[in-house]
């Protein structure tokens, strides 16, 4: 894994020649790969870290065998007296929104264990723009009923990735929240106008959407969706690759930002690898952006 901002800033024109001629040997594999996954999507693990209060998703290979991990979220697992069930489970049932039991609604709920589910933090009504924003605030402790609780946007992605029967396993290990860590996600203030919506919801009426950051690549010529970095790149060569430009249109500087990338790929192997970018502003605003990486 990687992060930097301007790899590719001062480079000749002859370097970026060489860089198409050997993508152009495995530009037909990648129109080959593209459609082999939109046939079949890959399947997953999802390991959840009761004690830490942290999700890690591992892909697994064509064996069904568990690789590498790829995603990592902070949650809330069940509090005292309301702990959610160790063990071996399967995702089952999938609702955009679903009324729990104490009457609060979540969004992207899917089910894994009887009433545990997997789903967004509570909203009071079935309403986008009315969550319970002290709830937010507890994301990465002890507070659900038995359900992990999770942004809305790392719920949409279990309910949009992870397909029925998807292997759940729950486990306590305080000390090591898992091998990408524990994320964090930004604080709600009482006196935030916005604190009802979620940060993370990219609803179209979420009015955090203004304060949004964009991601884009440091070179001239390269496209928005795909990034070409040298075999035995290193985070900084992604940092130098990969900016984040806040909502007004300025340029984050080294420092002010975080880059995440997700997904299964190797950067000391050539190849073409399909991946999840994520950027976090300094003020903790995140956005993300699906990319393909060329690693050559």
């Amino acid at each position: 894994m990687g992060k930097h901002s301007g790899f590719f800033y001062g480079k000749k024109i002859a370097v970026f020649c060489l860089a198409v001629c050997l993508c152009l040997g495995i530009l037909m594999e990648s129109t080959v790969l593209t459609a082999e996954a939109e046939e079949a999507k890959p399947a997953y693990l999802i390991m959840v870290n009761r004690a830490a209060n942290c999700v890690t998703v591992y892909e697994k290979d064509a064996n069904g065998e568990v690789g590498v991990p790829v995603k990592a979220f902070v949650c809330s697992c069940g509090r005292e007296g309301h702990e959610t069930p160790l063990g071996i489970f399967k995702t089952s049932d999938y609702y955009t929104w679903r009324r729990m039991v104490d009457g609060s609604y979540g969004q992207y709920a899917v089910r894994f264990n009887r009433g545990i589910m997997f789903h967004s933090v509570p909203y009071y009504t079935k309403n986008a723009g009315n969550m319970e924003w002290e709830q937010y605030n507890l994301l990465g402790e002890a507070a659900s009923l038995g359900c992990v609780r999770l942004t809305c946007a790392d719920a949409k992605w279990i309910y949009d990735n992870c397909a029925a029967g998807t292997e759940v396993i729950v486990y306590d290990d305080a000390g090591n929240p898992g091998p990408l860590g524990k994320p964090v996600e930004v604080k709600l203030a009482a006196e935030n106008p916005m604190r009802q919506w979620d940060p993370t919801d990219m609803n179209g009426m979420n009015p955090w959407n203004e304060l949004r950051p964009t991601l884009y690549l440091t070179g001239s010529v390269e496209t928005n969706e795909v990034l070409m970095l040298p075999v035995g790149a290193s985070w900084h060569d992604i940092y130098n690759a990969i900016g984040l430009m806040d909502a007004t249109g300025n340029i984050c500087g080294l420092g002010e930002y975080i880059i995440d990338i997700s997904g299964k790929y190797d950067l000391n192997r050539q190849g073409i690898y399909n991946i999840s970018v994520r950027g976090v502003s300094g003020l903790g605003v995140r956005t993300e952006k699906n990319m393909t990486l060329f690693v050559i």
